[in-house]
């Protein structure tokens, strides 16, 4: 009798329970984990956490505490993106509306990944560290638990990192002006006044001016993007002005060395922002890493087409330099333990196929130059008037280095 009322007594001993449910700061639950959880009596307990999930059975009766794989854990936190402020956790509401295991009632807390890792990384930032989301994760049993680990990247992506000065779809620079001057007021272009002394080429038919620009065009577009310039001209005489896109014209943009260099500067500077935070980036940096961009060492040249080869390719003619340049971060995956970090950029960068008044009033001694007559007289005669047009290039780059 004695022995079964021993017994009995141990059994009772360890009809306790808990309930974990590990969520992201949207409600979205983490993946699989896998750890330990320590009981009131101090014995250890391997515990694998499906879909964030976790009931244990069979416990004494106290606290305890759960620790999970380090690695593991910052890989998953990676996946899950952080709560658009000034949005109400949506955690808290659930666990407020829903019952936990045999009807408990679930209790919320907002957590740190410090609160439940094995191991802190060496380099982290403080607000990850045990107890930094407010108060240390204390459980104990026959409770159910929700917990809502706070975001491990800030950032909501994509993100516009960068802007340059000339904003996108520019139709009212000099260079989409179209039908707007007069004979005599093209006749007082240039350092020489070329459109003066050259007075017939005003009573040449647009079908000659634009045998002009393909005859001397196609003698400097060479090679794989050579294209693109019969293209361009022919759309400029389709008068139909809007936007060019081509994925040809991506491809030259994306493997030109003018955006190897700008990967390299974004890659650098990104760097330099990771080692100074800890591994961490936020709006805040964000803005900084824009600033950067603009001026100082980071500054970056904007991407054009103004290389020894683009002067052979066609690019140097039909596009040249670059008017608007946005670049957005799409991805980035930072690894905190290995000081490692990797992403995506994305380019959309624009200029215009269309000359302005400085293009042929001297300085570049573009008016010399037949073709460079006979497009500007095409666009900003008052007698011919054809539209210029946007010309965009849109591609994506990787980025990564260490911190």
């Amino acid at each position: 009798m004695c022995n079964n009322i021993k017994n009995c007594l141990e059994c009772q001993k360890n009809q306790f329970w808990v309930e974990i449910r590990l969520v992201d700061e949207l409600n979205k639950p983490f993946g699989s984990l896998t750890g330990t959880l320590k009981d009131a009596t101090g014995n250890i307990h391997a515990v694998t956490l499906t879909g964030g999930y976790l009931l244990l059975t069979d416990l004494p009766a106290g606290p305890v505490e759960l620790k999970l794989e380090t690695k593991a854990l910052l890989t998953e936190a990676k996946k899950h993106k952080p709560r658009p402020m000034p949005q109400t956790s949506p955690a808290k509401e659930y666990a407020d509306k829903n019952k936990g295991y045999q009807k408990s009632k679930m209790k919320y807390q907002y957590i740190t990944l410090g609160d439940v890792w094995t191991f802190e990384p060496q380099i982290i930032p403080d607000r990850h560290r045990p107890g930094s989301a407010g108060q240390l994760l204390r459980m104990a049993t026959n409770n159910s638990y929700l917990l809502e680990v706070k975001a491990l990247i800030q950032l909501h992506l994509p993100a516009i990192i960068f802007q340059s000065k000339n904003p996108m779809d520019d139709e009212k620079a000099d260079d989409m002006q179209t039908g707007d001057k007069t004979k005599t007021q093209i006749m007082n272009l240039g350092m020489f006044k070329p459109f003066n002394k050259l007075d017939y080429e005003f009573d040449l038919p647009a079908s000659n001016h634009f045998a002009n620009f393909r005859l001397f065009a196609s003698s400097v577009s060479w090679g794989t993007y050579g294209s693109l310039t019969k293209m361009m001209i022919d759309r400029f005489e389709q008068n139909v002005g809007g936007k060019f896109t081509h994925p040809l014209l991506d491809q030259a943009a994306k493997e030109h060395e003018n955006t190897d260099a700008v990967v390299k500067k974004v890659s650098e500077l990104f760097a330099s922002k990771l080692k100074n935070t800890k591994g961490e980036l936020t709006e805040i940096d964000i803005q900084d890493v824009w600033d950067s961009l603009a001026k100082g060492p980071y500054a970056i040249h904007l991407p054009g087409f103004d290389t020894k080869p683009d002067w052979f390719n066609g690019l140097g003619i039909t596009v040249h330099g670059i008017w608007s340049l946005q670049l957005s971060l799409k991805k980035l995956d930072i690894d905190i333990i290995n000081r490692i970090f990797s992403g995506e950029i994305a380019f959309k960068a624009q200029d215009h196929f269309g000359l302005n008044v400085d293009d042929v009033n001297g300085g570049k001694y573009f008016e010399f130059l037949r073709i460079f007559r006979s497009w500007f007289l095409l666009q900003r005669y008052d007698k011919f008037g054809y539209k210029p047009f946007i010309t965009e290039m849109n591609h994506i780059r990787k980025i990564s280095g260490s911190f």
